[in-house]
């Protein structure tokens, strides 16, 4: 089949595996998969492209593509195929139902998958940053939720009570990111990765409770005072009173 579709050409397979997701359920998998063997097994190189760009459709091997298939249909086509893949792929890494049964070694051979999947289809750039902006939300909910028992509260000691709780889930996340980028992307980029997203967002988290904080103890504070204030005038007024 795969010697079949580099006589007739890739554009009507295109085409097709367009219309299949389209309209049929369940059909990525079998096409990602389908697509990866024709580039690994073919020498088919599909383009790694930014969304929206052009570009045009290279093989080691020989490809007799269909002479009336113009090259902004074939772009077309295939920026729907893999638009379709990549949400699939972006599900799949977001579905905790995908992970919750599995071990963590498990956990994270899917998620590599996932993201050398998405990198066969986007630049490593897009994938990161789609990746990133995922991580970004998970911790940011983890230590909002840590700290939601103390809202509206100023007690400092109960808040670091809150935060510490979240550590042990914030270090499986880093080591497991850590593992999984490690062994996909440059370790420079790796780094990067889990600085920005991880310290740099634990940074701006913890920034913006201790603002947070230190205004609610401004206004107590000054609610104190108005209150002491009231009080003692009240009593000097007893006092004059009485005198």
């Amino acid at each position: 089949l795969l010697l079949l579709l580099m006589w007739i050409g890739l554009s009507r397979p295109l085409f097709i595996f367009n219309i299949l997701l389209r309209n049929e359920q369940n059909q990525e998998e079998m096409i990602l998969h389908f697509l990866l063997d024709l580039s690994s097994q073919c020498g088919v190189s599909f383009p790694c492209t930014p969304s929206g760009t052009s570009f045009e459709l290279n093989s080691r091997a020989s490809l007799h593509a269909i002479e009336d298939d113009s090259s902004m249909n074939i772009k077309s086509v295939w920026d729907d195929v893999r638009l379709h893949l990549r949400r699939f792929l972006v599900n799949r890494l977001q579905s905790p139902h995908e992970t919750n049964t599995a071990t963590l070694k498990q956990q994270m051979q899917f998620k590599t998958q996932c993201i050398q999947h998405l990198l066969f289809l986007y630049p490593e750039s897009e994938v990161l940053t789609k990746y990133q902006n995922m991580q970004n939300k998970l911790v940011s909910e983890l230590l909002q939720n840590c700290v939601l028992s103390s809202c509206g509260e100023t007690n400092f000691d109960k808040v670091v009570h809150g935060y510490q709780s979240s550590i042990p889930t914030l270090c499986t996340m880093i080591k497991e990111d850590l593992c999984i980028l490690s062994g996909t992307i440059d370790p420079s980029s790796a780094l990067m990765f889990i600085n920005e997203t991880y310290l740099d967002t634990i940074t701006e988290e913890i920034t913006i409770l201790l603002e947070r904080l230190c205004e609610l103890q401004f206004k107590e504070n000054a609610l104190h005072i108005i209150k002491t204030s009231k009080i003692s005038k009240k009593q000097r007024g007893t006092v004059h009173a009485l005198g």
